[in-house]
Formats: C-alpha cells, structure tokens, sequence
C-alpha cells in the first residue's frame, strides 16, 4: 500500500468515525427528550480532536477518558452497543447499571472507568505512566478532561508527577471554552499550555477542529514520550455544540455558537480537508452518512429491548465469592 493510499484509508476511518458518533450523539439527545434515556452528556464539537488523537496511539496505549469520549471511544473500535447499554444501564452493560450514565469503561480496549469528580483521572493516568516506565514498558498513557479539570488540585498533582519522574503521559485538555457555565476566561488567566512550563514538561496549543494538526501533535507527543522525553501538555482549542449535559440549558449562560453545519463545524472542516485532497466526494459522504444513521438506528432499538439487570446482581456481581455479610443480607431479604 503506497503512503498516500494508507493516509487515504486512516482519513477515511477518521471521518467515518466522526459521522457515527454525531449520529448516535443526536439519537441519544432525542431519546432522552422522549424519555427514552434518563441523561447523557453530548459531544457535538469534540469529534475532530478526539478522533485525531485516537489516530495517534497504538491498541495497547491506556486511556483515562472523561465523560465526553464516546468520537475516542468508537474510532478505537469500542462496539456501539457497550456505549448505548451504558447509557441505558441495562443488563448487557459492563457495570450492570450501577454507573452514572456518559460514565463509561471498556477494558478490552484499554479505557479505564470514566469518575464523576473531574479530574481525578489525571493522577491515575500519571500514576499508570510511571507503572509503565517501571516495567519497562513502552506503551504510553492518554488522558483527556475540559479546561474546567485545570482549576482543580488534581490537574496539578499529576502534571507535576508527570513531570518530576518524566512520565511518558499526554494530557489532552478538550478545551471547549465552558466548564458547564462558566468561560475559560474566569478561570485562568493564562492559557492552559502555558502552564506545562511550571512542571517542566512540553506544552503545546493546537486547533482541535481540525483533525490532522492534532493528530500530527499527538503523535509528535506519543513519540517523545516513547522515547523516554517525558509528558506533553496538549490544549485542544474545540467548540461544546451542544449543552454540558442533557440537565443544562447553554441559552441562559452563552450567546455565541457554533451551528451543525456551518463552517466552523469540525465535520464540515473534515469534509473540506478530504475533499481538498480528492479522498472524498459528495456522493460518498452522502453513503457514510446514511449508513451511519441505519446503523445507529437498528443498534439503539436492540439495546433497547435489552431487559434492566437482575436485583440480585446487586450482591452477586460485587466479589468473586460472595462474603458471608452479602449472603446473611440476602437472606434477610429472601
């Protein structure tokens, strides 16, 4: 296969993988409208950054994700059904139901379990990183959160272990402007890439709308973290599309926005950049597109008939073997 003809190809997957998750991020949005679904948080305006990213690692790199990663998660080959059984907290999810919804895991494909508090993936990653170099290892770590994570104490704690032990981690802040109502401005007064400088790691600001620019950076991180030159800070500037979650309402708090769309929509960026460079035509998005709604389509009413976990899955599914205090409990309900 020429060089040209494998950028072709993984530019393709990219863009596909960025259809499939708009599409299923709207059939989501409308279910939980209707009732369908109790609450999700959406990622409309992520897709390029994400999936560039994902472009970057190899299948064995560990990602500590945050609640907003379903474009990384189905680009790395998770099945649909593990987010939308997620989502629904039906039986066939990994954790039985018993996570918050847009709180995903998905070992087999090396995604740790997503947490509410933000942030408190980062020391995690960190702390995996340095497993790895313990090990002599080289994988790398990933690990993605909004530029609200970077008020936090937890952001620093783990820049600054990545950056005392020269850690082979990338922090992707998916910066997109809002933590939940509250601008970027009002909480910080420098840019975010800035701030690697105080650790002593790399720190780097690229355009997250456009797919190829971060998949170049990570990689260009990837590769310096592989090769024993520490952590990368990397400020993804995006747009958040849509609402923080299906419980906010974005009109109160913003008035600028970006419109599915529009030029500034990170598909239609793709879009023009494949065209650009004769990978893709009308006619062919057109087929992406279609085929990408029918399948999320048949998926959604699958996992939806998919029966809600059995109570008793509550003791059962805790230990390998139960204790005799899960035993006793169950019998004074029994």
């Amino acid at each position: 296969m020429s060089e040209e003809s494998d950028e072709r190809s993984k530019f393709i997957k990219a863009y596909t993988a960025m259809v499939l998750s708009r599409t299923l991020d709207k059939k989501i949005m409308s279910a939980q409208r209707q009732g369908r679904v109790g609450f999700y948080t959406p990622t409309m305006g992520q897709e390029a950054l994400q999936i560039g990213a994902s472009m970057a690692l190899e299948s064995d790199d560990l990602i500590y994700g945050y609640y907003r990663d379903v474009p990384l998660m189905l680009h790395r080959g998770v099945p649909m059904e593990n987010i939308i059984n997620q989502i629904m907290g039906n039986s066939a999810d990994e954790a039985k139901g018993r996570q918050m919804p847009s709180h995903y895991t998905a070992k087999a494909f090396h995604f740790m379990s997503v947490q509410s508090p933000v942030a408190t993936n980062l020391p995690l990653a960190a702390g995996a990183a340095y497993a790895m170099v313990y090990q002599k290892k080289k994988s790398v770590v990933l690990t993605t959160f909004g530029d609200g994570s970077t008020s936090t104490p937890d952001f620093h704690a783990a820049m600054n272990l990545a950056g005392v032990f020269n850690l082979p981690v990338i922090f992707l802040c998916e910066n997109n402007g809002w933590a939940i109502s509250l601008p970027v401005e009002k909480q910080t007064k420098v840019e975010i890439w800035t701030k690697a400088e105080a650790y002593g790691i790399r720190g780097i600001r690229v355009n997250g709308n456009n797919f190829v620019e971060t998949y170049n950076a990570v990689l260009e991180a990837v590769k310096r973290a592989r090769e024993g030159k520490g952590a990368t800070l990397i400020d993804a500037i995006s747009f958040r599309m849509g609402p923080h979650s299906t419980s906010d309402d974005p009109t109160k708090y913003r008035s600028e926005t970006v419109e599915e769309g529009s030029e500034k929509d990170p598909l239609v960026v793709t879009e023009n950049i494949l065209k650009g460079k004769k990978y893709i035509d009308d006619k062919m998005i057109d087929g992406i597109k279609t085929k990408a709604q029918k399948l999320v389509d048949d998926k959604f009413n699958e996992c939806e008939k998919i029966k809600p976990p059995e109570p008793m899955t509550a003791f059962t599914d805790v230990y390998k073997n139960m204790t005799w205090m899960l035993k006793e409990e169950v019998e004074d309900i029994l």
